[in-house]
């Protein structure tokens, strides 16, 4: 998940329905069966870190971490 500046409303907002941005993701996500790594400090925010795309990435779920392979050799 990336960050939304200024949606940093939390599940106990009432304008929300008791939903946080993370629950809707989640509500959206799930089904597709795939890996969601969420947390990340990347989007709209300062300084987003560079995120390749086209490139080999690891997730590990357990540990809660991303490892990007560089993308030009």
């Amino acid at each position: 998940m990336v960050r939304f500046i200024g949606f940093d409303q939390d599940a106990d907002d009432p304008t929300l329905g008791g939903w946080g941005i993370a629950d809707v993701l989640r509500d959206r996500l799930t089904r597709l069966g795939v890996p969601v790594l969420g947390g990340l400090p990347a989007g709209h925010g300062l300084h987003p870190p560079t995120i390749p795309l086209g490139t080999q990435a690891t997730i590990d779920t357990a540990e809660g971490t991303l490892t990007v392979q560089p993308a030009v050799a």
